[in-house]
């Protein structure tokens, strides 16, 4: 799980516990996995406590008529005590009793309601009592409360709130917080491309927005990765460059590449050719964040696309890195097919800094050497290793010598050609 999902993830078990978010700070390096666990414990524990008094109060409401026990809900228990009361709740009789109590009344009930134990309640409720209940949610800015009932309610009333809910805002807030990530999908689906430009747009006007954007499309398939990546790529460029101002002031570049990845190729090259990549402190984020995260194979595509203008500019930045960290550059490319994105780079190095990225390739293992020959066939690169034969020691050449044979490419070596 991202940084985003364990944020997420922190803000929802602190809204449970009702405590701040700082609260939990010693939870700072627990898998976001391990914290939803725990949330999931503790409300199983909360819920459970006091179940066989909550029950009997059920059974003996069942002796009184619904208008009273409205009635005994609104003015006696209040909010959190019904909210306990309608996890053990006949469905019939607490959609009546629904029916009869103030929406403010029941938004406040919501922030108590345990959704996993009321969900065929939830689901028999009118949709228009849940439009109206999401309404005030909204207005209180109960994001979470609003997310964890997603998974419940029918896509009818979805379809509602989405209608009567036009702040695009909380909607990204709320898109958050969603326990079950799967339905993001059908949601997006309720809404007409209009709408997805215009939250896009929202989030490059403000700034702040641009991690629940990201975390929205981290959280649903690659279709609709691609679909929102390729959206936000053709629209005007101070889009983009919000978006990338954003991913290096946030450290979000484990959540946007796997995005890029899935947009068409020209949107792939509008984001890798955007002049904000081109920035040395957005590069050198970028390259250092691929390196920590090990996502070079999902950075390496992006160098692909772009010119040799912009390669020379990545080259200047990786000049930075150590050796071990571009060995495992190479080992990435080698394992995943991705060389010739890395001979771009060592093809606009300057001279001094190419020969040392050949030497360097010259003491990696066997593994690390798979496929090179073959993306300097196809690239027509084998000037890259011919400038720098000479300079190489014995075992360098070797062992890239032995690589070439591999291939059954010996005769491009320089020191095998007719003179």
């Amino acid at each position: 799980m991202s940084r985003l999902e364990h944020e997420a993830e922190i803000l929802k078990l602190a809204r449970f516990l009702d405590v701040d978010a700082e609260a939990l700070d010693m939870l700072g390096e627990v898998p976001a996995a391990d914290i939803r666990a725990l949330r999931a414990q503790v409300t199983h524990y909360f819920f459970a406590s006091d179940h066989h008094f909550f029950k009997r109060l059920v059974t003996a409401s069942r002796l009184l008529p619904v208008s009273l026990l409205a009635t005994v809900a609104g003015k006696v228990l209040g909010p959190m005590l019904s909210a306990r009361v309608a996890g053990q709740m006949d469905v019939d009789r607490g959609v009546g009793i629904a029916q009869r109590l103030p929406t403010a009344f029941l938004a406040e009930l919501c922030l108590s309601l345990d959704p996993d134990h009321t969900q065929d309640l939830i689901r028999a409720m009118p949709t228009q009592r849940i439009r109206d209940v999401a309404c005030v949610l909204a207005e209180q800015a109960e994001y979470v409360t609003m997310a964890r009932f997603v998974d419940i309610i029918t896509e009818d009333a979805i379809r509602g709130v989405l209608e009567d809910l036009q702040d695009d805002a909380a909607l990204l807030h709320i898109a958050f917080f969603v326990e079950n990530k799967a339905r993001l999908e059908r949601i997006l689906a309720l809404m007409p491309e209009t709408r997805l430009v215009r939250i896009i747009e929202l989030a490059a006007a403000r700034n702040d927005l641009w991690p629940e954007a990201l975390s929205l499309m981290e959280h649903v398939g690659d279709g609709w990765r691609g679909r929102l990546g390729d959206l936000a790529a053709s629209l005007d460029d101070h889009v983009l460059d919000s978006m990338i101002r954003s991913v290096v002031a946030e450290d979000l570049w484990s959540v946007v590449l796997p995005v890029v990845g899935c947009m068409q190729i020209e949107s792939q090259a509008r984001f890798a050719m955007h002049p904000s990549m081109q920035e040395p402190e957005m590069l050198r984020s970028a390259l250092l964040a691929a390196d920590r995260e090990r996502t070079w194979h999902l950075l390496l595509p992006v160098v692909e696309q772009m010119d040799d203008s912009a390669c020379a500019a990545v080259a200047r930045q990786i000049d930075a890195l150590d050796g071990e960290q571009l060995l495992r550059i190479a080992d990435v490319a080698a394992s995943e097919g991705q060389w010739q994105a890395l001979l771009a780079i060592i093809a606009a190095m300057e001279s001094q800094q190419r020969a040392q990225m050949i030497a360097l390739l010259g003491v990696a293992p066997e593994r690390t050497l798979k496929g090179l020959p073959e993306a300097c066939e196809a690239s027509r690169k084998w000037a890259l290793l011919e400038d720098c034969w000479s300079g190489l020691g014995e075992n360098a050449q070797a062992r890239l010598r032995a690589a070439v044979v591999a291939a059954g490419l010996e005769t491009r070596l320089p020191e095998a050609r007719p003179s």
